[in-house]
């Protein structure tokens, strides 16, 4: 089994401070506060929700720059956030500003 893809978007709603991993490489976890309508079997179907999000890498130091309140995209795949935890988080190397409304 190999699919494991998501695309999300969303409004920074907290982040720590970028730190380093084991291996050196930049490490930001931020909070995604995703709001949208979508269709489910023929109904409208409002969904909300909050998920933690890992930047790894040159995305990482970029992402760093932007305040709580950004929107954004990320691309990227699900993972347990440990190897001893259930908890989910979207793992990304890659994001994109959203411009306002």
């Amino acid at each position: 089994m190999n699919g494991n893809a998501l695309v999300l978007s969303g409004v920074i709603t907290a982040r720590d401070a970028l730190r380093h991993t084991p291996a050196g490489l930049p490490l930001l976890q931020l909070t995604l506060l995703h709001q949208s309508e979508q269709m489910e079997a023929g109904q409208p179907f409002r969904t909300e929700l909050e998920i933690e999000v890992q930047v790894l890498g040159q995305a990482a130091e970029a992402l760093d720059r932007q305040a709580t309140g950004t929107r954004i995209s990320v691309k990227g795949f699900l993972a347990r956030k440990s190897r001893n935890s259930r908890m989910l988080v979207i793992r990304t190397e890659q994001f994109k500003l959203i411009d306002g409304d």
